[in-house]
């Protein structure tokens, strides 16, 4: 009787250790040829190991390894400076036609019906300073920096827990030329309890609606130029209550710092150049890895380089 040979599962193993495949480990290195420069000079970092992918951090705001996967930073200084330029119109026949308000009480329904000013709105408008009558576009003036954590005397008492909106409220008669207003700034910004400034919002992430009241025939505008504008009108032009009201606004979101990524697989970098335009102590950071479905294999190299006037 003839025996039987049971080949098949010491095959599949053959099988799966050929095909079985690893991350090839990292072995990976940078050095630069000092450790201080000036301003201006250029640094080559010299690379060896030829890893797949290789990402560089700068040690500049808004490229700190340490910082790549924060959302969200303290701050006990967060500030609002915005631009404005008005034209045409008086101040006699059209008293107080911009008011900026802040609210951590609307409901996010951009509607006439649901901005309730007395309610849920505060007016922020004298810890700012608005423009006064210009003969041309050009001339903008600033609000003056101003840390929204300071407006309590006001009535506005920040919770940064919940979300902020802000608004420029428009109104203006009928019967006399109405002011023009334009906005081509609106800087949230705040220094993080370890020093750091950071930007919260701009004029173009801060997003704006523009919400009619009655039968206000005139819209703020926001376009490419990234300038909030209000066309305001002649004598004829109907009475205006219009609001530019902004997106809910986290005070102590950020965005996580980012790098360069500098190659990959296909691509071979023996160094690497940067210049370095401010002085300052920065930590470099390079984040090299081989990576598959199977795995990675990642090594971090950091230096300290100082840079001077």
């Amino acid at each position: 009787m003839m025996k039987k040979i049971f080949i098949v599962p010491l095959l599949l193993m053959l099988l799966s250790a050929c095909n079985k495949k690893e991350v090839a480990e990292l072995n990976f290195s940078v050095r630069t040829e000092k450790t201080s420069y000036k301003v201006g000079d250029t640094v080559k970092f010299i690379l060896s190991g030829n890893p797949e992918q290789l990402i560089f951090y700068s040690g500049l705001e808004g490229s700190k390894y340490a910082y790549k996967d924060r959302t969200n930073a303290e701050s006990e200084n967060i500030t609002l400076e915005f631009a404005t330029n008005r034209r045409y119109g008086s101040d006699a026949q059209q008293p107080q036609s911009l008011k900026v308000f802040a609210s951590q009480k609307f409901n996010g329904q951009y509607t006439e019906a649901n901005i309730n000013e007395s309610a849920d709105w505060v007016d922020i408008t004298s810890a700012f300073t608005l423009s006064g009558l210009q003969t041309g576009d050009a001339t903008y003036v600033s609000s003056g920096v101003v840390n929204l954590l300071t407006l309590s005397s006001l009535g506005f008492t920040i919770d940064k827990t919940k979300p902020v909106y802000f608004a420029f409220k428009y109104n203006a008669i009928t019967g006399f030329t109405q002011p023009r207003w334009w906005v081509n700034k609106f800087d949230i910004k705040m220094t993080t309890t370890d020093g750091q400034l950071l930007t919260v919002a701009d004029i173009g992430t801060a997003g704006w609606t523009s919400v009619k009241f009655g039968t206000s025939p005139v819209a703020w505008v926001f376009g490419s130029d990234k300038i909030l504008k209000y066309a305001g009108g002649g004598t004829t032009v109907l009475s205006n209550q219009v609001w530019a009201v902004s997106n809910a606004l986290n005070l102590t979101k950020v965005k996580p710092d980012v790098g360069t990524a500098l190659k990959n697989m296909s691509s071979r970098l023996d160094s690497y150049t940067f210049i370095y335009k401010q002085a300052g102590t920065y930590k470099v950071t390079f984040v090299g890895s081989n990576v598959n479905i199977y795995g990675e294999s990642k090594v971090v190299k950091e230096l300290e380089l100082t840079i001077n006037p």
